[in-house]
């Protein structure tokens, strides 16, 4: 009796954490291009004209906290299960794509054709940068192999995010293009 309660029950938490996950997947789905209005289209290959798109997605997501992505969030910040806002109908669409060898970034749009951000993960940081770190205080800090610009339309100018760790201690930096810290996260 006891064997097949607890067999009922591994079977229940099975089904209930499939389902979850399932639910959680469909709010940031891969779509064909064809399912992308032509708005969007248009807005990104004016934006990049010469890229490699890797895919698409649509979303019912204002905040990505659940992101299904190759680790944009789930790598700075662990996994994520909040789900601050959705959507019935897609409202983000979603591209993956490579403008320079060995470089993947992802731009956001809404359904209008907004652009919201593009992001891009790099493999190391421009000399500038590297050099203006050198004069802080996060000179003799390893930087970590992850790293990314920030383009958002609704920035003035370009932002590099990257991880720096010394001993246990880890951060996450920003800095803008003239190599200026703008901002320090801790990470625990």
């Amino acid at each position: 009796m006891i064997k097949k309660i607890l067999i009922i029950s591994v079977l229940f938490f099975m089904s209930f954490s499939m389902s979850f996950g399932q639910n959680a997947y469909e709010l940031r789905r891969p779509a064909s291009e064809k399912a992308i209005p032509k708005i969007i289209l248009n807005s990104f290959k004016t934006q990049y004209p010469d890229v490699l798109v890797k895919s698409w997605y649509v979303t019912h997501l204002t905040y990505w906290y659940n992101d299904m992505s190759s680790g944009w969030y789930r790598d700075w910040y662990g996994n994520r299960t909040v789900v601050i806002y959705t959507y019935e109908q897609p409202n983000f669409f979603e591209v993956e794509f490579i403008a320079d060898p060995g470089e993947l970034s992802r731009a956001i749009y809404n359904r209008y054709a907004y652009w919201y951000e593009t992001r891009t993960q790099l493999n190391g940081l421009p000399l500038k940068l590297l050099e203006a770190l050198k004069e802080t205080k996060y000179a003799d800090w390893k930087i970590s192999p992850m790293k990314e610009k920030i383009e958002s339309a609704e920035w003035p100018e370009t932002i590099y995010r990257f991880r720096v760790s010394k001993g246990a201690k880890s951060k996450i930096i920003r800095m803008n293009v003239k190599g200026e810290i703008i901002q320090e996260k801790m990470l625990d």
